[in-house]
């Protein structure tokens, strides 16, 4: 792994970009420095390891981050026009069909990726970003320039660059976190490339282009059929992603999704390395809801003895999950999913020492339909997002001389509406898959890209490369386009899925109802943060009761209720959580030195 971040400086004082992007370097790659040089060219300086090429007479740099799927099918490609690759690595493959075939050539990409792609002859500089957003691309528009990073606390080491938080910020932070808004940040004036688009900048002048959108059409194979490309389709991208000389684990649950990725690696590749998460206290403690109905062991055990895996459980401690929320906060640069996150960022650091790259079951529930609010009654025919009904704990977290200004409910209505727009849907679908298709893409593009969001930071953290066969873009739009009552075969959730790989899973891993990542339900948890919240509140002129309301946080803190329980975002984000999600943004506000830019009264 290797970051990437560059300046445009348009007052070419290219002393002083040098010494910023040297800056940059060292707060981004302070684990692996010799991974990374700089380049400099005419207004632009680009840092991480660049490749240059020259193709009839032009000539190309690029910086690169992440990883692509069909590299033997770009190859092949090259090849069949005479252009030789001496390393096959990404970034070479990318750069010369670059050279060759133009910006078209993106959409041919299939992966996770970053880069920064400059034409030397033109003056020319692309910021591209993976399809869905799995790798991330911040940028920074300055009056004299640009500035871009995989990490948006190395902009804010460039001079004109601060870390300020308007009326806008602040609509997103409470609005829509620990979703984002595709493009935007908290932050002001700090953007990032959106999923599936490009920027391009030239004589000072940036464009954005979409290179990759979903396509709805009519689905034309019968159930049988689609059962078989859907296996077909999921075995093809475990096999282009898995690596050839890495150490490799897979993540198991024991849900339909992790367990059918074991199951398919496991036909070619005998003594698998399995892992899953638990936490001290969950067994004593945990109790059946809708949202989370068993616990995973069980089913861990069926898929691990039929596979013969090589398992392990990993079990984290209450205490570690509240001390690592600083580092959960730092990975993502922004205040997320609270212990959500810190549980995975200590997951992977565990897992770091045993394998390289681990293969996630993520993004299943997000094609196939699997999440609660598909099937429930009460997000049938919610106009806002489903995920994150009830805007009633967000509006009352605020503090309240901000809620006019805010206007948190206007702010999250036109920004569903927004969203609602950009679906791709066909003059074919029914109404039913009008409605399945809307909600798959908007948890696609929102609800998901948050958990890819949050898998690629924090196991990127501890140097863990996840891969996720389940965001491969073949299956994706073929699954996106399977009509709903095909999808929901059999009346389950996900049956197509189940259907599709029947043959290799228990039965009673094939019936499981859909369970989530799992947290911790441990009362010591729960009881820390509490601690944590209640030492904020003694401290009355800290900063973050400027945003946030002190006497609503004092209520929840107290708030024992059944009805407390209830999520908030999703299906885990709960009153610990809501609790441990304050204390981050108050760790957040003073860690970052937060500039809250308000209007004067």
């Amino acid at each position: 792994m290797c970051a990437i971040n560059g300046l445009i400086n348009l007052a070419d004082n290219k002393k002083q970009a040098k010494n910023i992007l040297n800056k940059m370097q060292q707060v981004l790659n302070s684990n692996y420095p010799h991974r990374c040089q700089v380049f400099t060219h005419a207004q632009v300086a680009l840092g991480g390891n660049y490749l240059c090429h020259t193709y009839h007479g032009k000539k190309y740099v690029i910086i690169y981050q992440g990883r692509l799927d069909n590299t033997k099918a770009l190859s092949k490609k090259l090849d069949a026009n005479g252009i030789k690759l001496r390393t096959a690595t990404d970034a070479e493959i990318i750069v010369k069909l670059f050279a060759l075939e133009g910006t078209k050539m993106f959409r041919k990409l299939n992966g996770n990726f970053a880069f920064a792609l400059y034409e030397i002859d033109n003056q020319r500089l692309f910021l591209v970003r993976d399809p869905l957003g799995i790798k991330p691309l911040f940028y920074a528009v300055q009056k004299d320039g640009l500035a871009f990073s995989d990490k948006i606390k190395a902009l804010f080491l460039h001079p004109q660059i601060l870390p300020c938080v308007n009326l806008d910020g602040l609509r997103e932070l409470f609005g829509v976190c620990p979703a984002r808004t595709p493009g935007k940040t908290v932050y002001k004036n700090i953007n990032e490339v959106k999923p599936g688009a490009y920027l391009c900048w030239q004589n000072g002048k940036i464009t954005s282009t979409t290179y990759f959108k979903l396509v709805s059409r009519p689905h034309q194979d019968s159930s049988s059929t689609t059962m078989k490309k859907v296996k077909t389709l999921l075995r093809n991208a475990l096999q282009n992603q898995l690596p050839q000389n890495a150490r490799t684990g897979f993540m198991l649950s024991g849900g339909l999704d992790s367990s059918t990725i074991t199951a398919l690696a496991a036909q070619n590749n005998p003594n698998l390395k399995t892992f899953s998460v638990d936490y001290v206290g969950n067994q004593e403690n945990f109790q059946p809801t809708d949202f989370s109905p068993t616990r995973d062991n069980y089913y861990i055990n069926l898929v691990a003895k039929q596979y013969a895996t090589q398992h392990q459980y990993h079990l984290l401690n209450s205490s570690d999950l509240c001390q690592t929320l600083r580092e959960a906060l730092i990975a993502r640069d922004y205040p997320s999913m609270a212990d959500i996150d810190s549980s995975l960022l200590l997951f992977s650091r565990a897992l770091k020492q045993d394998v390289d790259v681990c293969f996630s079951g993520e993004f299943a529930d997000e094609i196939f339909c699997g999440y609660p609010w598909f099937y429930r009654a009460d997000t049938a025919k919610v106009n806002t997002f489903p995920w994150a009904i009830d805007l009633s704990i967000r509006e009352n977290t605020i503090a309240k001389h901000l809620r006019p200004l805010l206007k948190i409910k206007d702010f999250v209505t036109q920004t569903f509406a927004n969203a609602i727009a950009e679906v791709p849907l066909a003059k074919t679908d029914t109404p039913a898959d009008r409605r399945m298709k809307t909600y798959s893409y908007l948890t696609m593009r929102w609800f998901g890209l948050n958990l890819l969001e949050r898998g690629d930071r924090m196991s990127a953290y501890c140097d863990l490369d996840i891969r996720i066969p389940f965001t491969d873009l073949k299956l994706v739009q073929y699954v996106y386009n399977i009509p709903w009552e095909m999808k929901n075969y059999g009346g389950q959730e996900k049956g197509i899925l189940r259907a599709a790989v029947a043959n290799l899973l228990p039965a009673e891993v094939i019936n499981r109802k859909k369970c989530p990542y799992p947290k911790t339900v441990d009362p010591v948890y729960t009881n820390l943060i509490e601690q944590s919240i209640r030492t904020l509140l003694a401290d009355e002129d800290h900063p973050v009761w400027q945003i946030v309301d002190m006497n609503y946080v004092n209520q929840v803190l107290n708030d024992h209720t059944p009805q407390s329980t209830r999520p908030w975002f999703g299906q885990l984000m709960q009153r610990p959580q809501y609790l441990a999600f304050i204390y981050q943004i108050a760790m957040w506000l003073v860690e970052y030195q937060i500039i809250v830019e308000l209007p004067k009264r």
